[in-house]
């Protein structure tokens, strides 16, 4: 079953003005017999993304690009969803609460690349998110510059960890680029777990990051669930670590996230001929 959903040009993301210029974007998993009619839409101002679904998935959603209007709802689902779910970010006990406005400024920069995409049911609540931007090389030591500048020792504690990932796997040089497209989070409303929305916007966001001209997708996995997916969408680990390595001047674990989340991997796969 395909579902269409019509957005105004004057309302499309700083990513869809890019696809525009590729005249569609279209994030079927397989080919529409329809595909003919792209070209009748290019000259009305509208653009139709086209999404497949599961029949077996029994909430339906589409996926699509989010706006700037989104944003502050992706921010509320990001302090409901992520802080609470994702492995690092629990043991390190940051809660909507603790997340003071740098790590809020942070995140919220990534939403500018406009590059995410939202999972939205009928009547358009968020039910999952991947917020994609661009990684490039000097972006680990950035991230150490930020813990240097934090107060808040869990926060402080996340950058550098982040710092790390960033930049060790030391992904540019491997695939020689200075710039590689990064799913940089991935999450799913409780309610609506389990139920394949994760790695449609998992594929989803690779086809994304190969129609906007990119020769490289990573994607940092901190819990085992989401290393899972990137495996399934044929994304490569290139880059791991137990969580058990990650100590402090002491010796002593920095982080203990509960079972199965014992590594951090960091995956990655080569757009070009994909």
């Amino acid at each position: 079953m395909f579902r269409r959903l019509k957005i105004p040009c004057n309302q499309l993301s700083y990513a869809s003005d890019l696809l525009k210029k590729k005249f569609l974007y279209s994030l079927q998993l397989e080919a529409n017999a329809d595909a003919d009619k792209w070209n009748q839409k290019r000259g009305q101002g509208v653009f139709t993304l086209s999404f497949l679904y599961k029949q077996d998935i029994p909430r339906p959603f589409s996926i699509r690009l989010a706006k700037s209007q989104d944003e502050p709802h992706i921010m509320h689902f990001i302090r409901e969803n992520f802080y609470n779910e994702e492995p690092l970010i629990k043991s390190l006990n940051i809660n909507k609460s603790v997340a003071n406005p740098c790590l809020e400024s942070y995140l919220c920069n990534h939403l500018k690349s406009g590059f995410t995409l939202i999972a939205v049911e009928k009547d358009n609540r968020i039910v999952g998110i991947s917020v994609n931007q661009r990684n490039c090389a000097w972006d680990g030591d950035r991230l150490r510059e930020q813990a240097d500048r934090v107060q808040c020792d869990p926060l402080r504690k996340l950058f550098y960890i982040w710092s790390i990932i960033s930049k060790e796997p030391r992904l540019h040089q491997k695939f020689n680029t200075s710039c590689i497209f990064e799913i940089a989070i991935l999450a799913t409303a409780r309610e609506a777990q389990r139920q394949g929305i994760g790695y449609q916007l998992t594929l989803h966001s690779l086809r994304l990051a190969r129609d906007l001209g990119f020769d490289v997708a990573r994607m940092d996995c901190t819990n085992e669930y989401s290393s899972r997916l990137a495996k399934r969408a044929g994304m490569e680990c290139m880059w791991s670590v137990p969580y058990k390595h990650l100590v402090d001047s002491d010796k002593n674990p920095v982080v203990k996230p509960e079972d199965p989340h014992t590594h951090i991997r960091v995956h990655a796969t080569h757009l070009k001929g994909a």
